[in-house]
């Protein structure tokens, strides 16, 4: 009886054993997401380089951000008028000193580089036709990923603002003109330029065929020459960043809990 006993009380020391051996090798949620696989240079879709002129505007723009200084938006210029009384009296926003926003940008680069006789695209007869398409294609791919991929922590409550202000929750399209206006209406080169620096890594990952980002990837390639040409005109100096407005953490919490937050 004794020995019965026994042999089980093995037995179950041993099953024990074994299954705290099972449960050692099995790594922590956390540890399994920290080391998931990262996107390597190797599989980017086309390289890309970025002029030093442009490179420079992308630090020094991350510079100001966490030194707690934002962008003034093309959208909150055009939309002074209607923007908060304690708003206004915090910052002083001038008409001419608005920067284009990024359909404006797309617009007046897809006019240079359609009618530059030296500038192909293919062909020279497909080359007005390609341009719309790319230019259409990056416009979407620019509201898909701006809230996702392209803002600095710093900045979410900037966005936040606007689109419980003019959107709430709505979904826009870029071709729409209201107060539900896409992003591309709001947001200027700054931003696009961090969407076409990540660009390669997010097209690695999409179902498009070799032929279509081969070419996205010739048209990025002026557009950013372009836009190293045009820097003085395309984006702002230093001197307009202004202090991040308190109450845009606000926007960020009452979005979190479900709120939207009303016009003042």
């Amino acid at each position: 009886m004794k020995r019965k006993i026994a042999g089980a009380a093995s037995h179950r020391t041993q099953k024990s054993q074994d299954i705290g051996i099972r449960r050692s090798t099995v790594k922590p949620l956390k540890a399994r997401e920290e080391r998931a696989p990262q996107l390597s240079p190797a599989t980017l879709a086309f390289d890309i380089n970025v002029p030093k002129g442009l490179k420079n505007i992308l630090v020094n723009s991350r510079a100001q951000i966490k030194q707690g200084n934002l962008l003034v938006l093309p959208k909150e210029y055009k939309e002074y008028g209607s923007l908060p009384k304690e708003y206004k009296e915090y910052t002083v926003l001038e008409e001419e000193q608005k920067p284009p926003n990024v359909e404006e940008v797309f617009t007046d680069f897809a006019s240079y580089y359609t009618n530059a006789k030296d500038k192909e695209l293919e062909s020279e007869e497909k080359k007005e036709a390609l341009v719309a398409v790319i230019t259409r294609g990056l416009l979407v791919y620019f509201e898909k990923t701006l809230g996702t991929n392209l803002l600095y922590v710093e900045e979410r409550g900037q966005y936040a603002f606007l689109d419980n202000r003019y959107r709430s929750g709505v979904t826009a399209t870029i071709d729409q003109d209201d107060d539900n206006s896409p992003f591309c209406h709001w947001y200027g080169a700054d931003h696009l330029l961090r969407l076409l620096v990540k660009l390669p890594e997010i097209l690695a990952q999409s179902s498009l065929d070799q032929y279509s980002i081969d070419l996205i990837g010739i048209y990025v390639k002026e557009l950013l020459e372009w836009m190293d040409s045009k820097k003085d005109e395309l984006f702002l100096p230093a001197s307009l960043y202004r202090e991040t407005p308190h109450w845009y953490q606000t926007d960020i919490r009452s979005r979190a809990q479900g709120g939207v937050q009303k016009p003042v």
